[in-house]
């Protein structure tokens, strides 16, 4: 191919635009410090560039968000570490109150400067930063406490993003600080009457060597003889039979128990007398203790009360009521009816029920004056009475007269008097209950026996005194008591046909689950809170019974003792079974077509059943809704049409109409009365249109108060909403507030010790742990704060961490970026210099081209 001049002419003009390119090329490179200046340059170069880019951007983001949420986790640190001080102060200022030095004006003054710190803590709970509550949970807008303590926040978390799917939580809530639980710490609970030493009470009565001896308080050990705890009525050591005891409780499982046994009072020689310590073993076996292994620990503490701890940290189930007696009884509703004496080891201002409706007289042990009857009347309103009570306040609704019967007391020479009451006839006392006092009632009784009778309500409580008897060997105006007496009484409830009613109270303290919920105003409120067996965990309304109360529920009866909304006394129960649960109501007035005397039966429908199934629910699947809503039924029961509630009842089988008209009971009851759990996990019955709510509640198992063999066998399960239970000194479940509270109450109130008030206040101070108790709980919610501190600060040197390694990682992928993207430059500048040489070149030879003639072709 013939080379021509335009063939020579292009190729060098091409050369020196391909160098002008690379040249301008590295150029940019040089300018630029990258490699690459358009994405069609290096295809892969781009694409590499682009996602390193894309995680240095991320990592910049991560790295500020993790510098902020390490910001927040400082912030709630120096909260954390203010409360932590706090508690401190607080300790140390209950710790000075907790000596039995104080005047009424020195505690009200440590109570006020327990209050100023308690308030402190609430303004710290409340802390904002940068207009966000930092203990609110996700509802960092709204202040998250009241000043009660009644938390508005959640228990959200709010978690910083610090990468895909790497969410790291960054606050700390109200609810995780405040009302969270601890499932390393046990509960422990107290009885709250102190127990005496009746020997040394009752030196003249009961102590042969030292009948002389001054009466003295002296706190019962455990070392001491059983008889010293349960008292005697003479000197003699070898004549008193068995003391038997009565336990209800619950383990630490859940399981709940009855257990009944008797224990030697007698004893010749001290050495080998049942001891106060064989009971508390006896205790702690009916706990499930062995001669190998330990489930709780029982002991009296300083105070003579029985305390017991759970081995097994993180449950709250752990309850304990007793009851002792002279009386071997298969069912103790018989103790009353008996005569026999009753002893009680802890009390709560339960408002009693009234399930008796006969009463014997008790003789006291040391006082051969006194005969008391075994019951108390208590007001409506759950307070004491005084003379001017009305009779009608302090017994049950349906009771109009009350017959008292008994033996005559001693004649003025202090021999006991033949003669019956009431005359020949021996016609009993009637009094009529309406119109009638308290102080009416005491006059007439003391009318009724005459001779040098005295008769005086105390504690609610009618004491009778003869005071004609007799000091067996002194003279008659000193003590001990105890010459001969023939006094004796009983006291029968009856309704206005006369006829028998369960008019009285039993003792309080007797009962344990047969106690009325409290009033406050408009709401009842119960005071067992239902945790889910063996833990601390609070049930729910889709929450079953027998998740809480274990066992069965099968077979079982629950009894309803109410006033209804508009304070219609109604009896309800409860029927548990397999074949369903039903709510069982009296008939009413003006239904047809069925028998009067046959109650109304309405079935507890399965909510979660879809049309057109139609069941009823068993015993063992009974949710707390159900439940509350049975109870919501019963007490409405006087605004319900009888057809409304028939129309509920089933015949053979359940209908989807009978299902329609059982939610129409509960839209209709949900108008007036609201039953709830609250945040405590404990029952409410809320009253949606009075102030002050005219109901009344109680729910006990109708078999509470067996305790034959078989009842203590089965294995039933035991739903307890309100009970006489013990005090808790701790538990798992912390209410940080309301544990301040209590002891700052105990503080003004001078409460050194649960029931330490017992003789004089009946009141809720008869729930107050006391202020050494209180130091206990304290130490378990300053350990609690310090728990919280270190997982905060776990959370911000998490942050601490992720930030470092963030921007560790941040560095090399610059680096990384840098040497994908980035240009070398001194290679470029060689490059730029070769090329701009061969350039030049390109240039000198194209223009002594371009500068040749034709003649110089010629030559």
């Amino acid at each position: 191919m013939r080379v021509t001049f335009g063939t020579k002419y292009n190729q060098m003009a091409n050369n020196q635009s391909t160098l002008a390119q690379k040249l301008s090329d590295t150029n940019a490179k040089i300018a630029s410090g990258l490699k690459i200046q358009q994405p069609y340059q290096d295809s892969s170069i781009f694409n590499q560039n682009l996602k390193l880019q894309y995680d240095e951007t991320t990592l910049g983001q991560n790295i500020d968000v993790a510098k902020s949420a390490h910001t927040a986790t400082l912030n709630t640190d120096q909260a954390l570490s203010d409360i932590s001080k706090s508690m401190d102060d607080f300790k140390t200022k209950l710790l000075y109150a907790a000596n039995e030095v104080h005047t009424p004006t020195s505690r009200q003054a440590l109570a006020n400067d327990l209050q100023s710190i308690r308030n402190h803590i609430i303004n710290v709970a409340n802390t904002s930063i940068g207009g966000e509550f930092i203990f609110g949970g996700s509802k960092v807008d709204e202040r998250p406490f009241d000043d009660d303590g009644t938390y508005r926040g959640n228990n959200q978390e709010l978690k910083a993003l610090l990468g895909s799917k790497n969410e790291v939580p960054f606050n700390i809530t109200g609810q995780d600080l405040f009302l969270s639980s601890d499932d390393d710490k046990a509960r422990k609970i107290t009885t709250n009457m102190p127990l005496f030493n009746q020997r040394l009470l009752h030196p003249a009565t009961m102590d042969s060597d030292n009948q002389t001896a001054e009466p003295k308080e002296v706190f019962i050990k455990e070392g001491d003889a059983l008889r010293d705890l349960i008292g005697d009525k003479d000197t003699n050591t070898t004549n008193n039979g068995k003391e038997y005891f009565y336990i209800r409780g619950v383990r630490s499982d859940g399981s709940a128990f009855k257990e009944k046994f008797g224990l030697d009072l007698d004893y010749n020689n001290k050495t080998s007398a049942t001891k106060v310590r064989d009971l508390l073993d006896r205790i702690g076996k009916a706990f499930g203790n062995t001669n190998l292994s330990q489930a709780v620990e029982v002991k009296l503490n300083a105070w003579g009360e029985i305390e017991i701890k759970d081995l097994q940290n993180g449950s709250s189930s752990l309850d304990f009521h007793m009851i002792s007696s002279n009386k071997d009884v298969d069912n103790v509703d018989n103790l009353e009816k008996l005569g026999a004496n009753i002893k009680v080891y802890s009390m709560q201002n339960i408002t009693p029920t009234h399930t008796l409706g006969i009463l014997k007289g008790v003789n006291s042990k040391y006082d051969n004056r006194l005969v008391s009857l075994p019951n108390v009347f208590i007001n409506k309103d759950n307070s004491m009475p005084g003379r001017l009570t009305k009779l009608a306040d302090v017994v049950s609704s349906d009771t109009r007269y009350i017959k008292i019967t008994g033996t005559s007391p001693n004649t003025d020479d202090g021999k006991i008097n033949p003669a019956p009451l009431g005359g020949e006839k021996k016609a009993p006392l009637i009094v009529d209950v309406k119109g009638a006092t308290v102080g009416d009632l005491t006059d007439e009784i003391q009318k009724y026996f005459g001779g040098k009778v005295e008769v005086e309500i105390d504690e609610g409580t009618i004491n009778i005194f003869d005071k004609n008897v007799k000091s067996s060997t002194k003279d008659s105006v000193q003590g001990p008591f105890d010459g001969e007496h023939g006094l004796s009484v009983e006291m029968e409830s009856l309704d206005k046909n006369m006829k028998q009613v369960a008019g009285f109270s039993p003792p309080l303290g007797a009962s344990y689950v047969e106690g009325g919920f409290r009033l406050n105003g408009s709401s009842l409120d119960a005071n067992i809170a239902q945790n889910i067996a063996g833990t601390s965990k609070l049930a729910t309304e889709d929450s079953k019974l027998v998740d809480v109360t274990t066992g069965s529920l099968n077979g079982k009866t629950y009894n309803m003792l109410l006033h209804d909304h508009n304070g219609v006394r109604v009896n309800a129960s409860l029927h548990f079974s397999d074949q369903g649960t039903f709510l069982e109501l009296p008939a009413k007035e003006g239904e047809d077509a069925r028998d009067r005397g046959a109650p109304l039966l309405i079935p507890l429908f399965n909510p979660k059943d879809a049309p057109p199934a139609v069941t009823v629910t068993k015993a063992n699947d009974i949710t707390y809704r159900q439940l509350m809503d049975a109870m919501s039924i019963a007490l409405n029961y006087s605004n319900l049409s009888p057809q409304d509630l028939q129309n509920a009842e089933i015949t053979s089988r359940p209908t989807q109409a009978n299902k329609v008209a059982y939610e129409n009971l509960l839209k209709d009851s949900a108008r007036n009365i609201e039953v709830s759990l609250d945040t405590d996990g404990k029952m409410h019955i809320k009253d949606l249109s009075r102030s002050t709510t005219r109901m009344r509640f109680n729910i006990s198992d109708s078999d509470e108060n067996d305790f034959s063999e078989k009842a203590r066998k089965a294995n039933s399960a035991m739903l307890r909403l309100n009970a006489n239970s013990a005090l808790t000194i701790d538990d798992p479940k912390i209410n940080f507030f309301k544990g301040l509270d209590e002891a700052i109450e105990a503080v003004k109130k001078g409460i050194y010790r649960a029931g330490s008030l017992n003789k004089s206040n009946y009141s809720d101070d008869l729930e107050n742990r006391g202020i050494q108790n209180s130091i206990a709980l304290i130490d378990h919610l300053s350990d609690h704060v310090e728990k919280i501190i270190a997982k905060n600060g776990a959370h911000s040197k998490s942050f601490e961490s992720a930030i470092q390694r963030q921007e560790m990682v941040k560095t090399q992928v610059s680096a990384i970026k840098g040497e994908t993207i980035g240009a070398d430059i001194a290679k470029t500048y060689n490059d730029f210099s070769n090329l701009s040489n061969n350039y030049n070149a390109v240039l000198a030879a194209t223009n002594r081209v371009n500068q040749l003639s034709l003649v110089d072709y010629l030559r």
